[in-house]
């Protein structure tokens, strides 16, 4: 075996290490999630929060902080005492970001009660 193959073989290797230590080390941007704004049926029942959004069959967990959702809160047990019916809702804008992956809750940064009752132009699931 000549002399120059020898000494490649230990350079080719000492440059493959420094090439995978390098991608090792190396590390990806996460991209940030934009909010989203979602509107439909914002539901307490049973301590959970829950947003049923218009043209959507899917219900999201909501997860927030409870001073930002307590107004949704108090008006839909309101509405669930007044009528005697559990897990009443009431039409809500909440915006924030969507966790990721299957059952992911929306972070909530905004909410706001719009109203009592669904407009006719949004249609849930639960409605």
């Amino acid at each position: 075996m000549s002399s120059a193959l020898r000494l490649s073989r230990p350079l080719a290797l000492a440059a493959l290490v420094a090439l995978t230590a390098a991608c090792a080390t190396t590390t990806s941007k996460v991209e940030p999630v934009p909010p989203t704004t979602m509107r439909g049926m914002y539901v307490y029942s049973g301590g959970a929060h829950a947003l049923h959004p218009c043209g959507n069959g899917a219900a999201v967990a909501v997860a927030g902080d409870e001073d930002m959702l307590e107004p949704l809160r108090t008006r839909a047990s309101a509405r669930s005492t007044a009528l005697g019916v559990p897990g009443q809702g009431v039409y809500a804008e909440i915006t924030g970001t969507l966790d990721a992956g299957p059952g992911g809750p929306l972070n909530a940064t905004q909410a706001q009660l719009l109203a009592d009752h669904l407009p006719p132009t949004c249609t849930t699931s639960a409605h």
